[in-house]
């Protein structure tokens, strides 16, 4: 019986494994406050913090942000250089979220800005060709834009093998 006094939200499971989203809220504090945690040096080590209302209380944090909507989903903070607090945490893929990392090349074609892994999904060209096309001088619209040559491109595969 003292066990179901000291219960606050159930999401601990009893002793059993926490949930997801409990284990999120658990290592979000870590990464923000524990020097020990690997990651501390990228949260807050840099001043990345989690809200006093959150640090203090589990429910108001799963209240902000839900049930994690799939097994794909990590928690994310959508402005990278602000702390865990109401408004800038949603539930993402990786693949949203290393759109948004710090250390992306982003490249504006058009008024459009994307990471060269989100501009090749949509233009069909690799992000090695479009990553070599820049540092051979070309302009972030024509490497983005510009159709590969398969001709070309097989020619040199054959070339390259001729004794």
């Amino acid at each position: 019986m003292s066990g179901h006094l000291n219960r606050t939200h159930g999401e601990t499971r009893g002793g059993g494994k926490p949930t997801v989203e409990y284990s999120a809220w658990q290592s979000m504090i870590a990464r923000c406050e524990n020097v020990s945690n690997k990651s501390f040096k990228d949260y807050g080590g840099r001043g990345i913090s989690v809200c006093s209302a959150w640090r203090k209380d589990f429910a108001a944090f799963l209240a902000e942000v839900g049930r994690r909507p799939g097994p794909g989903h990590s928690i994310h903070r959508i402005d990278n250089d602000r702390g865990y607090e109401p408004g800038n945490v949603k539930w993402a893929t990786r693949a949203e979220q290393n759109s948004l990392k710090r250390n992306n090349h982003r490249l504006v074609v058009s008024g459009v800005s994307r990471t060269i892994a989100e501009w090749a999904r949509v233009s069909g060209i690799s992000q090695k060709t479009i990553g070599t096309r820049l540092r051979n001088g070309w302009s972030e619209e024509e490497a983005v834009s510009t159709a590969v040559d398969s001709t070309k491109v097989n020619r040199r595969y054959v070339c390259a093998r001729l004794p």
